[in-house]
């Protein structure tokens, strides 16, 4: 019986690339794999610190500002952790726990609810500063009509005639948008600062919101 050697005069090969062009493709494609593994771990790496370092927002008392559900995580890229006015913050409260609210007086100012018109009116001065300044927040002014809070007792909460009171150094005076519907400073007074977290104007849910909470919080002159 006689075996046949393969046919060979024509150099065939299951490879379709001549010799001198495959390990260079094995070694291309081998890297390329590894590139997109990394990729996709550090995807899953970025999607799993996102949720666990980030504060879901529960309840209407941010809204229009927020809603329930909304995932907020610290903006690292507007500021950091340093906590300014007006940042919106995560607050771990005694008997409450984690509640997101703004921050409207820093250390050391002094604050006030008047009602004038028969609306309340938050009226701040900052520390150092010899003039009082009103905190214009679009989203209270349809939120206030026929309320009558007033503030604040020596903790800064709510009082039944507006006083002036100093926040004390190491302390927030935090308040939720939804005027008449949030649970805050004036019902749990000032949050020391060791409970409040770093700044939360960053929005990573839902994906249609994503980006930097928008605001336009001001002070302004009184008169």
């Amino acid at each position: 019986m006689t075996i046949e050697a393969p046919d060979q005069s024509h150099g065939a090969s299951d490879w379709p690339f001549d010799d001198e062009f495959d390990e260079p493709r094995r070694r291309g494609l081998t890297i390329a794999a590894g590139l997109l593994a990394a990729i996709v771990v550090l995807a899953v790496v970025a999607v799993i610190a996102a949720l666990t370092f980030s504060v879901q927002v529960s309840g209407r008392s941010m809204e229009p500002t927020l809603a329930p559900g909304d995932r907020l995580v610290t903006d690292v890229l507007g500021g950091g952790s340093e906590v300014q006015r007006f940042d919106l913050v995560g607050a771990r409260v005694e008997d409450v726990g984690v509640v997101v609210k703004r921050v409207i007086g820093m250390p050391g100012d002094t604050v006030e609810i008047r009602v004038e018109n028969d609306r309340p009116v938050v009226v701040v001065r900052p520390s150092g500063g010899d003039a009082d300044q009103i905190v214009d927040n679009p989203s209270w002014t349809a939120r206030l009509a026929g309320n009558k809070d007033t503030c604040c007792t020596p903790d800064g909460k709510g009082t039944p005639e507006p006083t002036r009171v100093t926040v004390p150094s190491g302390r927030y005076w935090i308040v939720g948008d939804n005027w008449g519907a949030s649970d805050d400073s004036r019902v749990f007074g000032f949050v020391a600062a060791d409970r409040v977290g770093a700044s939360l104007n960053f929005r990573i849910l839902p994906l249609g919101e994503f980006g930097r909470v928008p605001h336009d919080v001001t002070l302004r002159p009184v008169g």
